[in-house]
């Protein structure tokens, strides 16, 4: 659902109506901010699949997805949060592996000639691909990996998320709404959370008859190097 979608939904249970806010209203613009705290509150509660995502289906203009020989740094998407454990570089059909190392663990290995990379940065800040500086890099391979990233906030009419059931923001505004008039807020409020708890459990139950623990290797050989 799109932002008017969710805001005009808001309005007619506000309202019970559907004439709707102008889209440059302080009501409007009111209810977008309640639809960003409401994805916030989704997305800090667990660890959503939704939100896991690729290097490659990036679409962020300017990104850099092939590596420069001389070049061990690589700006990641301003959409990412943190990445998985292994990053590729990519020549034809042969991958690479670079084992991912926490940051604070790049001192000990400063004299290893190991396939490893680490990332840098914040939030505020943006994060750093880094790559092993004692490593040959070979201009024109691509770059993969994946991540973990920020939900895409509520800034236009036309703005999308990836939240499972956007009617978890439309019950939220809504309940927030109802509170700042000192009404009763308490069965929209449940009704949110009815939706987050359900949100919850999906997220948790994963695919049919896939098993969440993966007993034996998949015989992936994957390692340092080729």
């Amino acid at each position: 659902m799109t932002e008017t979608q969710l805001i005009a939904a808001i309005y007619s249970l506000y309202e019970t109506d559907n004439t709707g806010w102008d889209s440059g209203s302080s009501e409007y613009l009111t209810a977008r901010t309640y639809l960003n705290a409401g994805l916030q509150d989704w997305f800090m509660r667990q660890t959503w699949r939704d939100l896991w995502t690729t290097l490659a289906s990036s679409t962020q203009v300017g990104l850099v997805k092939t590596v420069t020989a001389g070049t061990w740094a690589y700006t990641c998407p301003t959409n990412f949060s943190y990445p998985n454990s292994w990053v590729r570089t990519t020549s034809g059909t042969t991958n690479t592996f670079w084992q991912v190392i926490p940051t604070e663990m790049v001192a000990k290995y400063s004299s290893d000639d190991g396939y490893f990379c680490y990332f840098t940065g914040s939030v505020k800040d943006g994060f750093v691909l880094n790559f092993n500086s004692r490593v040959t890099l070979v201009t024109g391979d691509t770059i993969n990996y994946e991540y973990y990233k920020t939900p895409t906030t509520y800034t236009t009419t036309a703005s999308v998320s990836e939240i499972p059931d956007p009617y978890y923001l439309v019950y939220y505004a809504l309940a927030r709404l109802l509170k700042n008039d000192g009404e009763d807020f308490n069965l929209e409020m449940q009704k949110a959370n009815e939706i987050m708890d359900r949100m919850e459990v999906n997220n948790i139950q994963g695919y049919w008859d896939v098993s969440n623990q993966i007993e034996e290797p998949l015989g992936l050989g994957v390692g340092f190097g080729n």
